[in-house]
């Protein structure tokens, strides 16, 4: 069970990892059934579109991965601390 609050970062990236999730369950692929435009990248769309979803989905757990976030802070800092890599 969690003891400490959720920071901004967090809530962030968890909205950040939901939303683009969802965005790659297209439901407007039926719309485009059999259809070769419009094109992004000179590819069909849908084939763009999730090309650009998986992207930003890279993109996100990157800066999740960077932030080392989902690891606990060392006894007797904060999370500002570590981020600056001040230690106690």
């Amino acid at each position: 069970m969690r003891t400490r609050p959720y920071t901004l970062k967090t809530k962030v990236m968890w909205t950040l990892i939901i939303t683009l999730l969802a965005l790659a369950q297209f439901p407007g692929v039926l719309f485009f059934h059999d259809v070769a435009e419009p094109r992004i990248f000179g590819m069909p769309f849908i084939y763009g579109y999730i090309i650009i979803i998986w992207a930003l989905l890279c993109g996100v757990l990157l800066w999740a991965y960077l932030a080392h976030w989902g690891r606990p802070t060392p006894a007797g800092t904060t999370t500002d601390d570590t981020q600056k890599g001040v230690d106690r």
